[in-house]
């Protein structure tokens, strides 16, 4: 947005993507509700209607985050499910989300609330989602070969840790790197 005045629509998703947008000019420090209603163009009580408070907001956007995130994950899945390179293909998916967004790895993984156990047989409600459609690929793929269970956790473990660090490395910002991050993704994670 671009200092708009807010007409129609959906003016908590409108003040979501406000919020995104002030954090990745200015940081998470300085967000406010009245600031996000300045950037839609309604008044400063506008976005009490929708969010009581500063942190209600910050959940939102966390949220509004990892509903993309997992939108992309699922849409990846279902993609390559029956692929020789499903899991390559869903990790690369996991980083090309960030890497379009560098912002949301920064933000999302800088929560407190977002607890990630790595343990196989902990995959309920509570655990994020994107991390429990990476378990269930790698359980899917894995159990087809008659893997025992803590071998598939060392890889899920170490499948985790390479787009996780992956994505930190294609979104930091002083990180030089004389190749194209968008077209050897890929190419790097396959090479594992």
């Amino acid at each position: 947005m671009d200092n708009k005045p807010y007409h129609h629509g959906n003016l908590r998703s409108a003040l979501v993507e406000a919020g995104l947008e002030l954090i990745s000019m200015e940081g998470e420090e300085t967000l406010s509700l009245r600031k996000a209603a300045l950037k839609c163009g309604v008044s400063n009580a506008a976005p009490y209607a929708h969010f009581n408070n500063k942190d209600e907001f910050i959940a939102a956007i966390q949220q509004h985050i990892m509903d993309l995130f997992v939108s992309t994950l699922e849409q990846a899945a279902e993609m390559y499910e029956n692929a020789p390179d499903f899991l390559p293909m869903l990790g690369t998916a996991y980083v090309k989300f960030f890497y379009h967004n560098p912002v949301y790895f920064d933000f999302l993984f800088s929560r407190k609330n977002i607890r990630i156990n790595l343990s196989l047989d902990c995959m309920g409600e509570k655990e994020p989602l994107p991390l429990k459609i990476l378990k269930q690929a790698a359980m899917q793929t894995f159990s087809k070969v008659d893997m025992p269970d803590p071998v598939i956790q060392n890889k899920i473990i170490a499948m985790w840790a390479l787009v996780h660090g992956l994505s930190a490395i294609a979104t930091m910002p002083n990180v030089e790197y004389d190749k194209d991050w968008e077209t050897r993704i890929e190419d790097i994670i396959k090479s594992i």
